[in-house]
């Protein structure tokens, strides 16, 4: 409170500043005295600032100027020896959307995947800035009592929050870039940065431009692996006349989705907008124009110059399908040389630049990721990553492959049932026996896991590239997380590899070819082009296309019409096998894809064409060229919608694998195995075969049951029915290979004298040391029976039984149908055949009626039985009829061991079948007393 002095001081003061122009000429007033003078204008107290000032905050930080000379998006000072670095946001930072990228670039296997991105914007809380994850899965376009409500249920996330250092030189606050990016890498990497020491930090890179920061940091994580995290920081473009397109389900796309909580009709609660780029003609009028932005495609300088070619020849493919709707060079591909420097000034991190990126790491994996405004689908950056894995000599060891063909196309259901009967999983199988039990101690320790564990209810969405449904499932924008078409690829360039060697005559020496890492050029070249094509088409916004394959027949596709001329299936979106035919005097066509197919033109005119009427491109849908399935399908009951099956006669492709593999087996030991090589390649060799023989095997387990889905709409002209049933003659011919192929013993070509060949090099390193823990002998036993055990479990798992069922209702009755009796009749029929009548002469114990190899299958194909014959006990309607047939066959089957077992029969025979009965006998006991 003023004092009265200083109160009569303050009036005095400003009567002075209100006396009007005429009273100023009157004499002034004495002066006060020189007291009173100083108590009427005290100084106020300096106030205090509320950061410190911007330049003694950088005080021995260096400036990161932009390259470009431009002003940067943010500005950057760093510290580089104690690893300090600091940021200035934009002054209007509070109206801008943001964009981190993030990368592991260094010291991981995967090193250059993209770990995920989040979209994010900042808010300020007094003196400190959260970044703010807004929330775009739910939201609403329809009136405003809606929009308020969503808003206020459905609200944003603060991911983080900093300090403000200061206030910068343009006005925006300042950061520490280290706290943020460092101290909190867990909330962007996660997993990737678990137990990140932020008290060892080395900056990697550190620059800022006009539209996007580039900022790396190298850190120790727990265990101290030293990593290094890249972040890419940019702002989301606006305005940029970029037109959402929504999604149809016939054509395969990516998505970015949102429900729509502001609309009451059912097909308009969910939006989906297409994934794709802003691409449009330069030139508007013109019928074939150049982009107005090209997508633009740098291959990486570690990309090895002798392949460098193909993976051009890769990414260009795709600009066939823009020029067909008046595109012309849309994509362009420019090389990163390190010896002339060109391009070298541009990181593959940095969302600017899209990169096809090449790992030396002895992985097969191919991936196209992008990274997708998820306001609009827009795609804004994309980059290809490429290992080496697959062009190596094919390593895989048999009990991690085989698991995975046996597995393909299995459901949930099944999962959940293999969970609980781990006696049929082909993953334990499969296993070595000291890995089995490890393996079931930990299911019994093991909760139940989501949709019976299968890799859908089960994934990590912050980092990409570990699980196979990465990208597709708990994102507001789809991309492609995962793919395994190099996986696939290894094993047939390993087939290919093993058939050059071993058919030397069949593929002469090219004088003007080159020789690349021991293959010719004309086969590997177009091979890794066609991988990469498939990469660019993720990086498109095209989703998998597993239908693609199931077109042209497989004599078609080895035809003059073909051959050279037309690609053998109608998308390189497909996962297509390598084409080796054994038959002589006939056309060899393509090994590999050799151009776009027709549903990649129709899918990119469908995504990219400038009309705005969609509906005479969809209308297309129904032709037989332009079928669609897509990763979900895969687990469904369309035998067409599966990985590396081959051809619309699958069945003529399976039995020309077969062809190859006896041909195979027959030269392991003369032609595959030189002089010089260790007799461990042979078993290399043999077991590779047993490879492909269970590939083959699931493809045509898969059309048992089966049911062929189309993606089809009503009214659209010559689309069929949604659902259409296998016709029961391709159902008992798959049938009949499944059995012939797995059950007999000639389907195994182990002749004594190659057994004694197939033995294993040891070796106590990490190289050698899955082979140094098997014997030197080879497991022809557990081998056989695992296949024998796994082909039982593609045929009789519950969920095949019940489709088969259900397919009996989608027949009418006066149509043929294979029938559940049917089918366990005949696989009876061939696993007992021994035993369709009381056997003739004499046997021995060296020379049995039933031989080791099919002993232990009716073993196999019992215990399969009595698990079935106890569903009677669940609430599955299917499960009850399955029960009372399978115990029907049991029943049947032990009448049959009392008919074909007696005098002349040799001991093994004899106790097997004793063994077999009683077992009946007690299951059928336990399951009357069970009831």
């Amino acid at each position: 409170m003023l004092n009265a002095m200083t109160r009569g001081a303050t009036v005095a003061v400003a009567a002075l500043i209100l006396i009007s122009p005429l009273a100023a000429q009157t004499p002034a007033k004495p002066e006060a005295p020189p007291a009173a003078k100083a108590e009427a204008k005290p100084e106020a107290p300096a106030k205090k600032p509320e950061f410190p000032e911007w330049k003694k905050v950088v005080e021995g930080y260096q400036k990161v100027v932009s390259t470009t000379g431009d002003k940067e998006l943010l500005g950057v000072w760093t510290e580089m020896k104690e690893g300090k670095i600091l940021a200035e946001l934009p002054k209007d930072y509070e109206k801008k959307k943001f964009f981190f990228a993030l990368t592991v670039s260094s010291g991981e296997i995967f090193a250059g995947l993209q770990s995920g991105d989040v979209y994010v914007y900042w808010r300020r809380y007094g003196k400190r800035l959260a970044l703010v994850v807004p929330e775009l899965d739910r939201r609403s376009t329809g009136e405003r009592e809606s929009k308020a409500s969503v808003g206020s249920i459905f609200t944003d996330r603060v991911l983080v929050d900093v300090p403000i250092v200061s206030i910068g030189p343009r006005g925006g606050p300042m950061i520490d870039l280290r706290e943020l990016l460092v101290g909190h890498a867990g909330a962007f990497f996660r997993r990737s940065a678990g137990g990140v020491n932020s008290k060892l930090v080395a900056i990697k890179s550190a620059k800022s431009f006009p539209e996007n920061a580039e900022i790396a940091f190298e850190a120790p994580i727990a265990g101290g692996l030293l990593k290094t995290f890249h972040y890419s920081i940019s702002t989301i473009p606006e305005k940029t006349g970029y037109e959402p397109r929504l999604a149809d389900e016939r054509v395969g796309f990516f998505t970015t989705s949102f429900q729509d909580l502001g609309q009451y009709k059912d097909d308009k609660t969910w939006t989906r907008y297409i994934n794709r780029w802003h691409l449009e003609k330069a030139d508007p009028k013109l019928k074939v124009s150049p982009p107005k932005d090209p997508i633009v495609f740098y291959i990486d300088h570690t990309t090895p110059i002798r392949y460098r070619r193909f993976v051009r020849d890769g990414v260009l493919f795709w600009n066939k399908a823009f020029e067909n709707i008046g595109i012309v060079d849309a994509i362009e591909v420019r090389y990163q040389d390190e010896a002339t420097g060109a391009h070298m000034d541009k990181d593959p991190e940095d969302v600017r630049y899209n990169f096809v990126r090449w790992l030396n790491n002895d992985v097969s994996t191919a991936i196209g990721p992008s990274r997708v405004d998820p306001n609009t689908g827009q795609i804004l950056d994309a980059d290809i990553v490429l290992t080496d894995g697959w062009i190596r000599a094919f390593e895989e060891q048999f009990s991690k492959l085989l698991p995975k063909l046996a597995m393909d196309g299995m459901g949930p259901d099944t999962l959940a049932w293999l969970r609980d009967n781990p006696t049929w999983d082909p993953r334990l199988i499969f296993a070595e026996e000291h890995d089995r039990r490890a393996m079931l101690a930990e299911r019994e320790h093991a909760h139940h896991e989501p949709l019976g564990g299968h890799a859908m209810g089960n994934v990590h969405t912050e980092m990409l590239g570990d699980d196979e449904w990465d990208g597709l499932v708990g994102r507001s924008s789809q991309v492609n997380g995962h793919c395994m078409a190099a996986e696939g690829r290894a094993l047939d360039m390993a087939l290919l590899r093993m058939t050059l060697a071993m058919a030397a005559e069949s593929f002469p020496a090219d004088a003007d070819d080159d020789t690349l890492d021991g293959m010719p050029a004309r086969f590997i070249g177009p091979l890794l082009a066609d991988l990469v094509a498939h990469e660019v088409g993720h990086t498109l916004g095209l989703r998998h296309n597993f239908k693609a394959s199931s077109v042209y027949s497989y004599a078609s596709i080895n035809s003059k019409e073909f051959a050279g001329k037309k690609p053998f299936t109608t998308s390189v979106m497909d996962y297509n096998p390598i084409n080796i035919k054994m038959s002589r005097g006939e056309v060899q066509g393509d090994y590999q894809m050799i151009d776009v197919g027709p549903y990649d033109m129709w899918a990119i005119e469908y995504g990219y064409t400038s009309e705005k009427d969609l509906t005479k491109i969809l209308a297309r849908s129904t032709e037989p060229e332009l079928t669609y399935g897509t990763d979900e399908d895969t687990s469904g009951p369309d035998p067409f919608a599966r990985r590396y099956d081959f051809a619309a006669d699958p069945i003529s492709y399976a039995r020309e694998q077969m062809e190859l593999i006896t041909h195979h087996r027959q030269h392991l030991l003369d032609r595959f195995v030189r002089d010089g090589d260790s007799w461990a390649k042979a078993r290399r060799g043999y077991d590779m075969s047993l490879s492909l023989q269970t590939r083959a095997i699931a493809m045509m387990a898969n059309w048992i049951g089966g049911a062929h889905v189309n993606r089809v709409k009503k009214g659209s002209a010559g689309g069929g029915e949604p659902i259409a049933p296998v016709p029961a003659a391709r159902q008992r011919e798959a049938l009949q290979f499944v059995m012939e192929s797995t059950f007999r013993d000639e389907a195994y070509g182990l002749e004594p004298a190659l057994l004694r060949h197939l033995t294993v090099d040891k070796w106590m390193d990490e190289g050698g040391m899955a082979d140094a823990r098997q014997d030197a002998t080879y497991p022809v036993h557990d081998r056989v029976m695992a296949l024998q055990g796994a082909a039982m479990t593609m045929i009789l798992n519950p969920t095949t039984l019940r489709r088969v069922l259900d397919n009996e209702s989608y027949v009418p009755a006066d149509q043929d149908a294979l029938t559940l009796p049917e089918l366990l009749e005949r696989i009876r029929g061939e696993v007992w055949r021994e035993l369709a009548k009381a056997p003739e002469g004499r046997f021995t114990n060296r020379k049995p009626l039933v031989s080791n190899l099919r002993r232990n299958l009716q073993r196999v194909h019992v215990d399969r039985l009595i698990d079935l014959s106890l569903l009677a006990n669940t609430n599955q309607a299917s499960d009850k009829v399955i029960s009372s047939l399978a115990t029907a066959e049991l029943v049947a089957i032990r009448e049959a061991l009392a008919r074909g077992t007696g005098a002349g029969v040799d001991a093994y025979t004899l106790a097997h079948a004793a063994d077999c009965s009683a077992r009946i006998a007690r299951a059928l006991e336990a399951r009357m007393i069970a009831k």
